[in-house]
């Protein structure tokens, strides 16, 4: 362990969140290594900015821990971020689809794509309050059925009483749902009132897999409304591999990772 002079422990402190900004899931082991600390040193560390609500514990670590302002999700903004990753996640949702199914799926960008991505020929039966799958309807032989509801520009989607009364008469093989945050904490999360409800409707009427798509950016954010805690998803598809200890608390959760 490389030797370092000795600073306070609030500084010490801010020096691991500056670290976890540009590492948002980091061991333990390694905080010990880059400030020349003990381990028991960086755990006490950890607790302290855990209790102030500046990261969440892992089994052996700590993921950075942000709180997502962003008063609305807007669509339009959403798909000028990382494009690319959000097609890759996207691609490896749609190879989850199998034949037949009847699957959900969600608002946001990263959701709207997976239609373009099913294989063409494959029977499936699509319901959505997404209106931005629309463009890749052309491309696929499934039967996509739109949700009614209220249309919101924004967010490019319907919601409202109609949209809910509709899920209710629905039982889904498959749930695919974007995400806004994910926290082992407060679960999953979003800025929008009614795209909680609506979200929150579907995974209650799906009989097989809640499949959250999430680039790491997304972990250890938390916004405002609380989707559905952790325990209530059965698959995260994100863009870039995870410390194992982060990976095994996923595990004893029972939900599985895959990196597109």
């Amino acid at each position: 362990m490389k030797k370092q002079a000795t600073i306070l422990p609030a500084q010490r402190r801010q020096r691991i969140l500056e670290i976890l900004q540009q590492e948002p899931i980091i061991r333990g082991a390694r905080l010990s290594e880059m400030l020349g600390v003990s381990e028991m040193t960086i755990r006490r560390d950890l607790d302290t900015l855990e209790q102030q609500g500046m990261v969440e514990r892992t089994h052996g670590g700590a993921i950075l821990r942000q709180q997502k302002v962003d008063g609305k999700f807007f669509y339009h903004r959403s798909r000028k971020q990382n494009p690319g990753q959000k097609q890759s996640i996207a691609q490896r949702a749609a190879s989850l689809v199998e034949d037949h199914d009847t699957i959900f799926i969600g608002e946001g960008y990263t959701a709207s794509q997976i239609l373009g991505h099913i294989d063409p020929q494959r029977p499936v039966t699509v319901f959505t309050n997404n209106l931005a799958v629309l463009p890749g309807a052309g491309r696929t032989a499934a039967e996509v059925i739109l949700l009614p509801g209220v249309y919101d520009a924004d967010t490019q989607s319907v919601a409202g009483p109609l949209t809910l009364e509709m899920i209710e008469r629905i039982h889904a093989d498959k749930l695919f749902l974007g995400a806004d945050g994910l926290s082992l904490r407060s679960g999953m999360t979003t800025p929008n009132l009614e795209i909680a409800v609506i979200e929150r409707s579907m995974i209650r009427h799906t009989r097989g897999k809640v499949i959250v798509m999430a680039e790491h950016t997304k972990f250890g954010m938390v916004a405002q409304v609380e989707i559905a805690p952790m325990e209530h998803i059965d698959v995260i598809i994100t863009n870039r591999e995870i410390p194992g200890d982060f990976r095994n608390d996923l595990e004893k959760l029972d939900i599985e990772l895959i990196i597109s």
